[in-house]
Parts: C-alpha cells; structure tokens; sequence
C-alpha cells in the first residue's frame, strides 16, 4: 500500500535509516542523540515530518498542550532542564508521530531481530566488563558529574546499571516472543541460549528487583497469548527459582537490600512532602531535583524513582490529566487488537513491555531515558498500522 512518506522517500530508504538509529541506540546515549539528530533532519528535510498539532482522535493536541504546558511550567519555575526535555519531547512526538503513521508491522520484525542479536553483543560486552578486562564506559568529557562509577555492577553501553537491567528486561520478553514465535528447534534453541544469557546478565547489573520484573511480564506474556495455565507454572516456577537465589546469597546486594529500600522510602517521603505544596501543576520534568533541598533532611537524586509518584510530582494533577485521552485511545486499540486472534502473540508482547514499566517503575524511573524509552516506543507503536492489516485480512498468522 501507496502512502505519503513513501512517495516522498523510498520505503527501503526510510527502513535502512530505522535501523541504523535502532542500531545506534545501543551504543551509548550521545551516539543515539548524534545518529537521531541527523536521521531526523533527513527525514525532515525529505518532508515526512507533516504538520500535525490537531488529529481526529484529539491525541496529538493533547500531546502538544501537555509539552506546551511543561515548557510554561518550567519557564514559571525556572527549571531550565526542565526546559530542554520538554523541547527532548516534541522531537520524540514528531518522529514516533511519523513511526506510528509509517510503519510497516512486517518491518517491526526485523526490528526486534535486530534487538535480540544486538543484546547477545551487550552481554559479552557486559561479561567482559564484569570481569574487569574492559573498564566502564567514560563519560566524563560531556560532564565531570557523570564520571560516578557503579562498583561490581555492569552497565554495558547505558550510562547506568538500572537502564541495562531494564533493556535486559526487555530483551528477556524479545527472546520469549520469538522462542514462541518459531517452530524450528534449530531457532528455538538459539533464542533460548540468548534468553538465559540476557537473564545471566540481570546478576552482573546487581538490578535486584528486576528478577521480580521478569516474572511478572513472562505471566503477563502467556496470560495475554492465552496459555493461562503456563502463566501459573512459570510464576510458580520462577518464583522458586528466585526464593532458592535468596536462601543461598546468590541474589545479587541482598546484604545491601534494608538499606536501599530505606534510601528509596526517604526519596518517597521528601517527593511527597514536595507534592502536598504543589499537587495541582508540578514544576516540569524532574522536579524532584529542583525541590529536594527545600526540605530539611530531603534526599539529593534526580528523580523520585517512582513512575507513580513522579509524574505527578513534575506535572500535577492538571498536566497529568492532559495525558489521559492519549492513554485512553492507546487502551482502546490494545482493547482492539484483542480481537484478532492473528495479532495475539504481538499483543502479548506488547502488553509484556508496558508490564515491564510499570513494574519496574515501582522501585525506580528507568523509563524516562532516551534509549529505554525508545525501544520501548518502538516495540509497541506500531499497534495501529498492525489492527488496520489485520482488518483487512493481510496480517499473518505466523
């Protein structure tokens, strides 16, 4: 099928600059802003990026007021950073506006090959870290701040441990999918043997929540796919499996265990105390670190490493609300997907990646970071394009 952005630069064109910049995202962060940079004016410069504040759906005005209203807020407040990942912001909503439109679901595929093999170079990147034959990743020409190093925990290429634990997340489901997807011994074992070296990995991060994170999205993965009773096994399983980690000091920082969740309750309590003075409108994106030292005894980090607490620390009850016709219409089509049973195992991984972050997001804010966010945004948003094949009886089963 003709569309717009296809007339205007090839289809193949179009894929090969997707793929260099998901390629791209698994090297560190500046390499990801550098390739997105230039494919974004590519894309730009061809015309692809149209015009769109307004939809029939009301999401992209939406979508505009509430990035409208964290640059106000922020200005209002002085929060300057808050004012550059505002503008981060409307970048991403012009390309995944154009993702969304122009994706091909066949495409998608490739996208998650691409995943999967570049997360089986991580984790002999990771290895290699984690036994001291290669160091951490420098980044201290962009900032001194930024040259903290994380002891006897692996970040691979993304700047933090907890980041490469929730990639390593996704990853896991990505191997599951396509381990279900196949039917050729021969991939399935080769999905299988990448999957357990993604879940080995998890223990070089030292991420001790994000074993708990794996069983819940797994559960979630063979609920939606239909396999309930499998659903109950592997959470029966794993959970064992995990318990068995923690009697035996396997389970990585349990000894550190009291003192982190001590550390995150005091970060909770200073966000709430800063969120009972300004529940209505936030001060814009990371807030946290604008008001921490407003409070006698307030705990110095970034965020409030709580995807629940956060947003309506930064962006109030009022911008909070803004979002909710985006989310709603998004519901909607995963509510519509449900009913084609060709798109069920796409569901399930979708449902398992927005599983991921909300569980993740319990203990922490992973998230809200440019290559996170970004494999995540590419995994699921091509719902709409998927739903309209599937209607029209293109979409395959297998």
């Amino acid at each position: 099928m003709k569309t717009l952005s296809s007339d205007r630069l090839p289809w193949d064109l179009q894929a090969l600059l997707l793929m260099i910049l998901l390629i791209s995202n698994f090297f560190p962060f500046y390499i990801t802003v550098t390739v997105m940079t230039v494919i974004f004016i590519i894309l730009g410069v061809c015309g692809l990026f149209r015009p769109s504040f307004t939809d029939n759906s009301g999401v992209m005005a939406a979508f505009w007021i509430f990035i409208a209203y964290n640059i106000s807020i922020s200005l209002v407040y002085q929060n300057w950073l808050g004012v550059l990942i505002s503008f981060g912001f409307a970048i991403y909503l012009i390309f995944f506006k154009y993702y969304f439109d122009a994706i091909k679901p066949y495409f998608v595929e490739d996208l998650i090959n691409i995943s999967l093999i570049a997360s089986f170079i991580l984790f002999i990147f990771a290895l290699l870290e984690h036994f001291q034959f290669i160091q951490e990743w420098d980044y201290t020409f962009i900032s001194e701040a930024m040259g903290k190093q994380h002891a006897d925990r692996v970040e691979a290429t993304f700047f933090n441990p907890n980041y490469y634990a929730m990639m390593l997340e996704f990853f896991i489901i990505i191997g599951l999918y396509k381990l279900t997807r196949t039917k050729k011994l021969r991939k399935k074992l080769a999905f299988a043997f990448i999957t357990l070296c993604n879940l080995s990995a998890i223990f070089f991060t030292g991420a001790r929540t994000s074993f708990m994170v794996v069983i819940g999205s797994i559960v979630v993965f063979y609920y939606v796919y239909g396999y309930h009773k499998q659903a109950l096994v592997s959470l029966g399983l794993m959970g064992l499996g995990v318990l068995g980690l923690m009697v035996t000091d396997l389970f990585p920082r349990m000894d550190s265990l009291s003192w982190a969740l001590g550390d995150r309750i005091h970060i909770w309590q200073t966000a709430l105390r800063a969120l009972r003075h300004n529940y209505l409108f936030g001060q814009g994106p990371l807030t946290y670190l604008q008001v921490w030292n407003e409070y006698p005894g307030g705990k110095s980090t970034i965020h409030s490493h709580s995807i629940y607490l956060d947003p309506l620390l930064s962006y109030g009850i009022v911008g909070c609300s803004i979002l909710f016709l985006p989310f709603y219409r998004f519901a909607s089509l995963i509510n519509t997907m449900r009913k084609y049973p060709a798109l069920r195992l796409r569901l399930a991984l979708i449902c398992s990646f927005i599983s991921i972050v909300l569980l993740h997001g319990l203990l922490d804010l992973t998230i809200f970071w440019i290559q996170t966010s970004f494999l995540f945004l590419i995994i699921v948003l091509p719902i709409k394009n998927m739903i309209q094949e599937a209607e029209a009886g293109l979409y395959p089963e297998k």
